[in-house]
């Protein structure tokens, strides 16, 4: 059974919302986004080097957190992401520790892009979003993790997102 769900995909897609509900509901322990707080201090730009930084600071934080249950807000696989789409190459400790996961202890929901796009200051990529969910249900499937798609409106996608943790997380069987 695994232990760590990970939300991840484009931009705009509810993740971060639909991770604080889900960490709220089943009271698991939630690890929010670190690029968010990287970001906002950097005035909202990233360079190829920055986004190693960002990996490695998101990675120790998941390494540092031994509960039963966690709900993590966007991975590595995204940073790998956003590294191969803005800059043709993902740093290969990046790669390195994304080869390290295990794959019985994680379970991913993949965001699907069919909800309206609200600004954000960190958002950047409108209109890359359907490219962007592409890649992350590509990168899925190479590495081999088990995931579900969540689309929908947003009561939709808190149904199925549930649905998923207590078939997943919950479940006796």
């Amino acid at each position: 059974m695994p232990r760590k769900l990970i939300l991840i995909g484009p931009e705009s897609t509810g993740k971060t919302t639909l991770s604080i509900y889900l960490a709220k509901l089943y009271n698991f322990d939630l690890i929010a986004e670190y690029s968010r707080e990287y970001l906002s201090k950097k005035n909202n730009s990233y360079s190829y080097v920055d986004l190693k930084k960002i990996a490695i600071q998101q990675n120790q934080i998941e390494k540092d957190n031994n509960s039963e249950k966690i709900i993590i807000d966007t991975d590595l696989l995204t940073i790998k992401i956003w590294s191969e789409f803005k800059y043709g190459s993902c740093d290969p400790e990046i790669e390195k520790i994304i080869s390290s996961y295990d794959r019985n202890k994680r379970y991913y929901l993949l965001l699907n892009d069919d909800i309206k796009w609200e600004y954000d200051p960190l958002r950047k990529n409108k209109n890359d979003r359907s490219e962007i969910f592409a890649l992350h249900k590509n990168l899925l499937e190479k590495k081999g993790f088990n995931y579900s798609i969540i689309r929908g409106t947003a009561i939709n996608r808190i149904n199925n997102a549930i649905k998923v943790v207590e078939e997943r997380f919950l479940s006796k069987n």
